[in-house]
């Protein structure tokens, strides 16, 4: 951990260096950002609490005018290895249960930027960085909002807080955004290991290839996307999602995925939600449905994202959530800070 540590460091000191000694002429282009994201939340019953913490570190490094360094880290902390209720989705998207995680790699690789359109990552990467966070579904805490329980649950694959060794394609214009990834079919998050985040054993492991397309209109946004993953046996799933804007200030929200393969253990998803912006805050509300290893599930998040300053945001939120007939309503008060 110690020697990754020294390694990371001193390469990005020499690329800072390097950016230095070109200043004069690139000082716009070439310049590394760095970042800082902390989330802290308290879950509660009224009953029993519970505290996740989640810190991510970014290193945006570019090496020549076509060529990018990233380095990007989380770390995570969690009160209590259970949850507060026994459900199937996972209220909070940063709560790792009792797994803390000193230091992991999110992302850690290059990207080479072809033109203005098209570019390729190399590296390291987690599959959320670039699939289902979309501005809508990212307002919310339920997990199947940063990715679909179809993926997660019937493969362990490079999702938080795992990443894995990975290549990945991207096409942007103004209209169209079309992305394609083929990544090790197991997500890790050690440095050393039969679970080491730099292990790439398709044998063992399978492959996981994912692609989506992306067609913006008016402020409205539209996904398709599908999956394949080829280990112990080829399974597939696709998903559609919108984000349809009916005016300025609000938009409505619609999710729907499906798993192809006889060892699925969670074959439909499907959800629907709305945000609204009220000045700086936003509302949002989604409720969905899934059945997971023979449990059906309603979960239902309130919302309400305050930004109280340029890098402190809080949000209030209320889960309601039905498993197998039980009810649980689930209070969290989440605190984002942004450098």
């Amino acid at each position: 951990m110690k020697r990754i540590a020294i390694v990371l460091l001193a390469l990005i000191g020499t690329c800072v260096g390097l950016q230095a000694q070109k200043q004069r002429g690139d000082s716009i282009s070439l310049r590394p950002s760095f970042g800082v994201d902390f989330s802290s939340e308290v879950h509660t019953d009224c009953r029993e609490g519970r505290l996740a913490n989640l810190l991510q570190l970014y290193a945006d490094i570019p090496i020549t005018r076509k060529l990018l360094l990233e380095v990007h880290s989380i770390s995570t902390l969690s009160s209590d290895e259970l949850p507060l209720c026994i459900d199937v989705q996972g209220y909070s998207n940063i709560n790792t249960y009792g797994v803390n995680i000193p230091f992991a790699l999110s992302v850690a690789g290059l990207t080479w930027q072809i033109n203005e359109r098209h570019s390729v990552f190399a590296g390291i990467r987690r599959t959320d960085e670039d699939y289902f966070c979309s501005d809508g579904l990212s307002l919310f805490t339920n997990s199947s909002c940063g990715i679909f329980p179809t993926l997660s649950w019937n493969a362990y694959i490079a999702t938080y807080p795992e990443a894995d060794v990975g290549i990945h394609y991207k096409f942007d214009n103004e209209k169209l955004c079309l992305q394609a990834s083929l990544y090790n079919g197991e997500g890790n998050h050690a440095f050393t290991g039969r679970y080491n985040v730099f292990r790439f054993c398709p044998n063992s492991d399978g492959l996981l290839a994912l692609a989506q397309a992306e067609y913006r209109h008016r402020n409205s946004h539209y996904f398709l996307g599908a999956n394949i993953h080829t280990q112990p046996e080829i399974t597939s799933s696709v998903w559609a999602y919108a984000e349809q804007a009916l005016s300025p200030r609000l938009t409505l929200l619609a999710a729907y995925s499906h798993a192809f393969g006889s060892t699925t253990v969670c074959k439909d998803f499907c959800g629907l939600g709305a945000k609204y912006a009220f000045k700086r805050a936003e509302l949002g509300v989604f409720t969905d449905y899934v059945r997971i290893l023979g449990f059906n599930e309603w979960a239902t998040e309130l919302i309400c994202s305050l930004p109280l300053t340029d890098f402190l945001t809080v949000k209030p939120v209320l889960h309601v959530i039905t498993t197998d007939g039980e009810t649980a309503c689930i209070g969290m008060l989440r605190m984002d800070i942004s450098f």
